[in-house]
């Protein structure tokens, strides 16, 4: 890949493709996210005979018609649904950008002359890889269990469908882009990480048009993902489920399956050049690591706030999308960060946590929360963070908010102490 000279490329997003059980494709996803429609189920009957979990809530995975999507053919049945996800998004996100005008059209080989793939992911599908473990392992003692115990199978495609860059390869066959494609895997910071790799990779000149975002898939057929959010005592114990970020009722974050957030990121002038529409423009990503704990935030702060005081630079902050899980200590230390940065109440952004509203969907959370900071920019609305009894001395939206939005801030925060920050303008000819 050859680079383009220039020290002024400015780097927008033009397309979001959002698949969560809340909404597949921008309308249906933005309009709920708004009317903050809270959708946790309890943990399913079969999982807990096998272990008494202490939440009693979750997320499930999105239902996805495969019939609506053509353009799979019949590769869907190599592929696992972290997969899945990622197409789907991707093909959603190149419509809503106006690269595509649907799902039967063709798309001019030269829009992705110089293009790159980079996505995000935390854990992904791990669903085959334990089915074919079992069966490889038990099978012959399986096969004398009853006929309505549902049995598992050994998938031959174990090793395509499991492998963490097979995503970004599916996006490239099925779409013939030549260019380079690859896996980002931050922890919870996954999203994050890739779409601000990926406006690097425009700013830095190595491209003019990057497909990123953030998936992930932590449906099993047992429970045992869940159960190791569990085990670790993260997971929310509130009776409805609410994770309630930045509550003095919260006990942890709501455990989703997982979806995925694709966004098609462009040079400026490429995207003023085809007539785009423009959601945000991204004015800088930075990232660092706490160097502290595999599972916990550094307490003190220390390596975020000065992450977030870097990405900030001299800009005035109107909202703040935050990680905001809902755990105890992570809110504690978060609240501590933007105070810290901010000051006091009054001379804070509004404040908000999507996870409120969609839990935590670790490697794609990021990406699903820039795409609502970039919403919530293009369409000046914030939405409630969905919570009761909040800290006092944070400026949290407590209903859906008209607001004029220059300038905001996105932060992602992940095991292993990955950190990273995305800052968003108005975009303004």
């Amino acid at each position: 890949m050859l680079k383009t000279t220039g020290d002024n490329r400015r780097v927008v997003i033009t397309g979001i493709g959002p698949v969560c059980s809340n909404g597949i494709g921008i309308d249906e996803f933005w309009k709920n996210i708004l009317s903050h429609k809270f959708i946790a189920e309890r943990i399913p009957e079969k999982f807990q005979s096998y272990y008494n979990y202490k939440t009693g809530f979750y997320i499930p995975f999105p239902i996805i018609d495969i019939e609506n999507y053509s353009f799979l053919g019949k590769c869907y049945k190599m592929m696992e649904a972290t997969t899945i996800v990622a197409l789907v998004g991707t093909e959603l996100a190149l419509i809503d950008s106006g690269i595509k005008e649907n799902t039967n059209s063709a798309i001019a080989p030269e829009i992705f002359e110089n293009s790159g793939i980079i996505i995000g992911n935390g854990i992904g599908s791990l669903n085959t890889g334990f089915s074919s473990y079992v069966f490889h392992t038990y099978g012959k003692i399986l096969n004398d269990l009853p006929g309505d115990f549902i049995k598992p199978k050994f998938s031959r495609m174990v090793i395509p469908t499991t492998m963490p860059n097979s995503a970004t390869a599916w996006i490239s066959i099925l779409y013939n882009i030549n260019s380079f494609n690859y896996t980002i895997n931050a922890s919870c910071a996954s999203g994050t990480y890739a779409i601000g790799e990926a406006y690097r990779k425009i700013k830095d000149g190595y491209s003019d048009i990057m497909i990123t975002g953030g998936i992930e898939c932590l449906k099993d057929d047992s429970g045992t993902i869940i159960r190791g959010f569990d085990s670790l005592g993260a997971l929310t114990k509130s009776k409805d489920g609410r994770p309630m970020p930045f509550s003095n009722d919260r006990s942890g974050f709501l455990f989703n399956e997982g979806g995925g957030c694709i966004l098609i990121l462009e040079e400026l002038e490429k995207a003023l050049s085809r007539g785009a529409k423009i959601y945000a423009e991204i004015e800088n990503f930075q990232s660092n690591s706490d160097a502290y704990n595999i599972v916990q935030i550094q307490e003190s702060g220390e390596q975020i706030i000065r992450l977030l005081k870097s990405v900030i630079g001299t800009n005035k902050i109107d909202y703040l999308n935050t990680h905001g899980t809902g755990t105890e200590v992570n809110d504690e230390v978060e609240c501590k960060i933007i105070k810290e940065i901010f000051g006091n109440k009054e001379d804070q952004p509004l404040i908000n946590s999507t996870k409120s509203i969609l839990g935590h969907t670790i490697g794609a959370s990021g990406a699903f929360e820039v795409a609502v900071t970039a919403l919530s920019i293009k369409k000046s609305k914030i939405h409630i963070n969905l919570s009761d009894n909040n800290f006092q001395d944070l400026n949290l939206a407590t209903k859906t908010l008209d607001k004029e939005i220059n300038y905001a801030l996105k932060t992602s925060y992940g095991f292993g102490g990955h950190n990273a920050a995305i800052l968003l303008k108005k975009y303004k000819e």
